[in-house]
C-alpha cells in the first residue's frame, strides 16, 4: 500500500498545476504528493496546435510565478479582439493598448503546457507521478481515501483531488450530484491558413447556428478555429472535402481574412454544460472540468480551472501556516464556496450569451446590434467587461492577482 498526503487524480493542466503549486509552496516539504493519470506522461514534442486554449492575464501571472510560462514557445499573444454578428451591424472591438495591457491574452498549445508543467514537476522529489494507471474502485471516510487500481495496487491519501476531467471517475465514484444540459452544439477545431495576416487579432463571428472563432497563432497567416454549430452542420462540415470546407469556412467568416485553407485534420466534440452541485465530500474535492465545464465561446474554460487549483493550494498553505489541519472539512467548504461563486457567474454569462445570440427574429437582432454598438462607444463599460475577461477583477487567488500600481 502506498500512502501520500495528497492524491491528485488527473494529469492534465489542472492536476499538474496543482501538484506543482503544492510542491513549490512554503510548506511543501511537509507534503507527500502523488499524481495519478491513466494516460501516458507528456513527452517533449513540437506543438501541434490542434487543441489550444486562450489564457488570460490571471493565468499568465500564475504560470509565470511557477516558472512554467517562460518555457512555452507556442504562446502567441493577441493584441486585439473583434466580435461581430453576421447579417447585422452589431460589432464590438477591444485593444490592448487602450486597456494599458501588454496583451489581451495568449493562445497556448494544451499539450505543450502539460509538457512544461510535468518537466518542472520532476524537480520535486516529494512528488510521485503514476502514469498509465487506471482506477477500479474508490473508498472514502472522514479521515482518508483508499484508491484501488486495476493492477491491484492500493493508494491511501489524506486528501483526494478529482482533476480528471468532464467524465471524472472521482466524481462518478462518489456519486456527487451533477447538473448538466446539452448545448446541442458540436465544436469543430482545426488550424487554417489565412490569405490576409491576422495582425494578432482574435476574431469571433456569431452565426445563426453558433459562434465561430479565429484565434491567431505565431505565424501571421495561421489561425486556430473553433466553430460551434449544431450537430447536423458539424457532421456535414466534417464530411466535406478540404476545398469545400475552405469555401464554407471563408464564407462563414465573411472573408474577413480572405480565403481560408485548412492545414490540419479537423476534429469535433460535443458541447455540454456540467456543474457539480457538490464539490467536496469527506476528504475528497473536485477541481476544474471535474467540477464544471462551460461553452468555449469566451475561451474561459482553462482559466477557470487554473484558478480553482490556485485557490485550493492557497487555502492549504494558509492552513499549514497557521498550524491548522490543512485538509479540514471547513477549509474544503471554504474552497467550494469561493470557486463555486466564480463558476456560477461564468456559466450564467455563457448561457445568456448563447441564448441571446441564437434569437434570430428581427427585433432581437436590432436590440443586439444597438446594445453592442452602444457598449463599444462607452469606455467605462468596455473596461469593466475586459477586466473580467482579462482576469483583472473578481476574487482571484493571490498568485493570479494583478500587481498593484504604485502612485
Amino acid at each position: 500500500m502506498q500512502t501520500s498526503d495528497v492524491l491528485i487524480v488527473g494529469g492534465g493542466s489542472a492536476g499538474l498545476t496543482l501538484a506543482l503549486l503544492l510542491a513549490s509552496g512554503d510548506y511543501s516539504q511537509q507534503l507527500k504528493i502523488t499524481l495519478l493519470e491513466q494516460g501516458q506522461a507528456p513527452e517533449p514534442a513540437p506543438a501541434t496546435l490542434l487543441r489550444v486554449s486562450a489564457l488570460n492575464l490571471a493565468s499568465q501571472r500564475l504560470l509565470t510565478a511557477l516558472g512554467v510560462w517562460q518555457g512555452l514557445t507556442a504562446n502567441p499573444a493577441y493584441q486585439q479582439m473583434e466580435v461581430w454578428e453576421a447579417d447585422s451591424f452589431a460589432r464590438i472591438n477591444f485593444d490592448a493598448t487602450t486597456e494599458n495591457q501588454q496583451a489581451l491574452g495568449w493562445i497556448v498549445d494544451n499539450q505543450q503546457l502539460c509538457q512544461q508543467l510535468y518537466q518542472k514537476l520532476q524537480q520535486y522529489p516529494q512528488v510521485q507521478c503514476l502514469f498509465g494507471r487506471t482506477i477500479s474502485q474508490i473508498s472514502t471516510s472522514d479521515e482518508q481515501s483508499l484508491v484501488t487500481l486495476t493492477d491491484g495496487s492500493v493508494l491511501l491519501a489524506k486528501l483526494l483531488v478529482g482533476a480528471d476531467g468532464a467524465e471524472s471517475k472521482v466524481r462518478q465514484s462518489l456519486q456527487l450530484p451533477l447538473t448538466f444540459w446539452d448545448y446541442d452544439q458540436h465544436a469543430l477545431v482545426a488550424v487554417v491558413k489565412t490569405q490576409q495576416p491576422h495582425g494578432q487579432c482574435a476574431r469571433q463571428v456569431f452565426l445563426s447556428t453558433g459562434p465561430l472563432a479565429l484565434l491567431p497563432l505565431s505565424d501571421p497567416h495561421l489561425c486556430s478555429i473553433v466553430w460551434s454549430t449544431n450537430p447536423q452542420q458539424a457532421a456535414e462540415l466534417m464530411a466535406k472535402e478540404d476545398a469545400e470546407f475552405n469555401q464554407a469556412l471563408s464564407a462563414a467568416t465573411q472573408s474577413v481574412l480572405g480565403v481560408l485553407q485548412v492545414q490540419s485534420p479537423r476534429h469535433k466534440f460535443p458541447l455540454k454544460m456540467r456543474y457539480a452541485t457538490k464539490w467536496q465530500q469527506q476528504q475528497v474535492v473536485l477541481v476544474a472540468d471535474a467540477a464544471h465545464t462551460i461553452h468555449p465561446l469566451a475561451g474561459q474554460g482553462m482559466n477557470l480551472g487554473l484558478m480553482d487549483v490556485a485557490a485550493l493550494a492557497e487555502l492549504i498553505n494558509q492552513q499549514m501556516a497557521k498550524n491548522l489541519p490543512w485538509a479540514s472539512p471547513r477549509m474544503l467548504r471554504q474552497y467550494e464556496r469561493w470557486r463555486k461563486a466564480e463558476a456560477q457567474q461564468m456559466i450564467a454569462a455563457m448561457e445568456l450569451f448563447k441564448r441571446v445570440f441564437l434569437l434570430q427574429d428581427p427585433v432581437a437582432k436590432l436590440v443586439r446590434a444597438v446594445g453592442m454598438k452602444t457598449t463599444n462607444q462607452l469606455p467605462f463599460l468596455k473596461r469593466k467587461i475586459m477586466a473580467a475577461a482579462l482576469g483583472n477583477s473578481g476574487d482571484l487567488p493571490q498568485l493570479a492577482r494583478p500587481v498593484p500600481v504604485e502612485l
